[in-house]
């Protein structure tokens, strides 16, 4: 650390490697990082890189916001990826705070939840810090990533499920659509990305083209669409063949890596 005023950071960890790299990142802008995991797996990805970490269940409000006054914190940032279907059975285990929270929500939509999530840490006196204020190098304008020429094909419906991954993501149903042949193949629903691109793959054989985008309304507090080596092996291992993210509001997680990923296994990526 410099010698520069030493800050406070309360992080809300997921898993991945974005945690990790946020925390790293804060300690360079002279943050001290303490972490909330949320799960042991989301703990153990962050390899140490912190000034303090503890696995404490998001079910436990009252314990995490006891945690961060403990420790004098009033900036926290959200990162890492919360599995739905993983949060969603977590509900019967809510303490008693979070359980008032909830009840106020009137459906289960993802940006329904950050609403909700912005309204605890405002009323709580916790500020919370854009994602990007700590990984804006993951984020990449319009670019062609890769070194492979797209075919007409790929570049219509790159047009195509762009179009059409928009309007789902405006009416807060979808952030990813497979398309082949100017034709959906699968929407994202709470089974994740991942799940989706198998899915959408496995029914147009091959070929397929993968859109992600971020949501009309995306909050850059929470959540912004990431893809990495992960998301490039699974479109190869189920013969997909192009992924196209949303420029500037889609996180590359070890960017470098993921685009050398994606031109040895011959997927073209391209942010449009």
């Amino acid at each position: 650390m410099s010698n520069q005023t030493i800050k406070k950071l309360g992080i809300i960890a997921g898993e991945g490697v974005l945690p990790k790299d946020l925390s790293i990142n804060a300690q360079n802008q002279n943050y001290e990082t303490y972490i909330i995991a949320v799960n042991w797996k989301s703990f153990f990805d962050l390899k140490g890189k912190y000034t303090e970490a503890k696995m404490i269940s998001p079910t436990q409000a009252q314990k995490c916001l006891d945690y961060f006054k403990a420790k004098n914190i009033n900036e926290i940032v959200f990162i890492g990826k919360i599995h739905k279907l993983w949060a969603i059975a977590q509900i019967p285990f809510l303490d008693s705070l979070a359980q008032s929270y909830f009840k106020r929500m009137l459906n289960l939509e993802d940006n329904t939840f950050h609403q909700l999530l912005a309204q605890i840490c405002d009323e709580q006196g916790l500020i919370i810090i854009p994602q990007s204020k700590f990984l804006s190098h993951l984020l990449s304008p319009k670019e062609v990533f890769t070194k492979r020429n797209l075919t007409d094909l790929e570049k219509k419906d790159i047009e195509y499920g762009f179009q059409i991954a928009k309007k789902a993501s405006e009416l807060e149903v979808s952030q990813t659509v497979v398309v082949k042949n100017s034709s959906v193949m699968a929407f994202e629903a709470a089974e994740g990305t991942d799940q989706t691109i198998k899915r959408g793959c496995q029914l147009a054989h091959s070929g397929a083209v993968i859109i992600k985008v971020a949501w009309k309304k995306q909050s850059d507090k929470f959540d912004l669409p990431t893809v990495g080596c992960k998301t490039i092996k699974n479109i190869a291992k189920h013969k997909g063949s192009v992924l196209a993210i949303e420029a500037n509001s889609t996180f590359i997680a070890e960017k470098e890596k993921t685009i050398a990923l994606a031109d040895k296994l011959g997927i073209a990526f391209l942010a449009i």
